[in-house]
């Protein structure tokens, strides 16, 4: 089987983030099972945009606003759909798109299968809208048009939660029947768990504390990530000489922890750590803490972080949103708080921290989720099993007569 891994990311140029650790991982081990893989993915002058060739592309694509956010990203989407229109991809049996930008993009028969991360439109006007409300729904509505088509055009869409199947099936009624949800996976082969004499080591080599509860903060510091709350939950445990903080990640909101940092002697800031030596911090934690929100409309699906702390063996205490209420049974395998509740974050903790020993078991559960339904071995062959249903699907000619993509989006 030949298969195309698509993507407006580029997963050797940006090395940090779950879809692209997700990227790096569906590589790997689709070429274990001996699958022939090709990617395509944007180059470096897709990333770094010079002045001179700003300008080339806003006249071409007639954006000359290029000075905003919301124009400079509408350019850079119009010339990533230029270059996804080029790809030569007649001879892949499948086509596996993870944007939809790419998905709605590509110029190939009915093959594709389209992984939705997110909501595009939602946080593509979350990220860089800075115009007049007034201009908002015109701008959305062009945004919603490439997530139509790239929908329509897909012969399977993948969801990574039950928020986004709903999304896909009730805004652009999708069949359930072309739609399934799997829920992200980790790379059980470097995120296990490790006995207390290795934790030990790890943390003596890491420089950090031996005989503390050390809680592991590792995101990206931006605020749908709920980075603000859990900061307020470690002020009002900054005399607490039991406890630790590791935060590990880079971001908008870095400057508000460093500067709790400063007059806190229980938290430790690190710069973004590659995804490749972040297990280390894992193992050597003793509690994850992933309290990300619901921010401009959007939620999160399955924290990357969330399950490689399952992964771990770690006691992982969550925001109640997104796939996380989906992987996370209250008590069982992890903890739920209310997003936005630094007070309950910090009870949890509290409470947790002071008997970490008795809830081991829970972190045991926690491993034994991920390996019965979060391994990334275990995802790859439920994915072959999609491919090999579409390859199926798509030469029936009873699919071809009523296979009709929506027809192009505007720029």
């Amino acid at each position: 089987m030949k298969v195309a891994l698509v993507s407006s990311d580029n997963s050797s140029i940006v090395r940090q983030g779950g879809k692209h650790v997700y990227q790096s991982l569906l590589e790997k081990y689709l070429l274990r099972r001996q699958i022939n893989v090709r990617t395509f993915y944007p180059g470096p002058s897709h990333y770094q945009i010079t002045t001179s060739r700003g300008l080339t592309l806003a006249f071409k694509y007639g954006l000359l606003r290029f000075w905003d956010p919301f124009e400079r990203s509408r350019v850079k989407i119009a010339d990533l759909r230029s270059y996804f229109r080029k790809l030569d991809l007649k001879d892949e049996d499948i086509v596996h798109c993870q944007d939809v930008v790419s998905a709605s993009s590509v110029e190939c028969s009915n093959n594709v299968v389209l992984t939705v991360h997110g909501y595009f439109a939602y946080e593509s006007l979350a990220r860089n809208f800075r115009g007049k409300e007034s201009e908002r729904e015109s701008a959305a509505k062009r945004l919603i048009e490439i997530e139509e088509e790239a929908f329509r055009k897909s012969c399977h869409i993948i969801c990574v939660d039950k928020e986004r199947q709903n999304y896909v099936v009730q805004k652009f009624k999708i069949p359930l029947n072309r739609i399934t949800v799997l829920h992200n996976a980790v790379d059980t082969e470097n995120f296990f768990p490790v006995s207390d004499e290795q934790k030990k080591s790890i943390r003596e080599q890491l420089g950090l504390p031996l005989d503390r509860t050390i809680i592991l903060i590792a995101s990206r510091f931006s605020p749908e990530k709920g980075i603000a709350y859990a900061v307020k939950a470690t002020s009002m445990l900054k005399n607490n000489s039991d406890i630790f903080f590791v935060f590990a990640g880079g971001g908008p909101e870095r400057g508000s922890i460093e500067s709790v940092a400063e007059s806190q002697a229980n938290i430790s800031v690190l710069d973004s750590v590659p995804h490749d030596r972040l297990s280390a911090f894992f193992k050597a934690a003793d509690i994850v803490l992933v309290p990300s929100i619901t921010y401009n409309n959007v939620r999160e699906g399955t924290s990357m972080s969330l399950l490689e702390g399952m992964a771990c063996g770690k006691i992982v205490v969550a925001s109640r949103v997104g796939g996380m209420a989906e992987v996370i049974e209250d008590g069982h395998n992890g903890f739920l708080v209310e997003e936005g509740s630094a007070e309950e974050i910090y009870d949890r903790l509290l409470m947790l921290s002071k008997r970490i020993s008795d809830y081991s078991i829970v972190g045991k559960s926690a491993h034994k989720t991920v390996l019965e339904k979060h391994s990334f071995e275990g995802y790859v062959d439920r994915l072959i099993s999609i491919y090999n249903s579409c390859l199926m699907q798509t030469s029936s000619p009873e699919y071809k007569a009523n296979f009709s993509p929506q027809s192009p989006a505007k720029k």
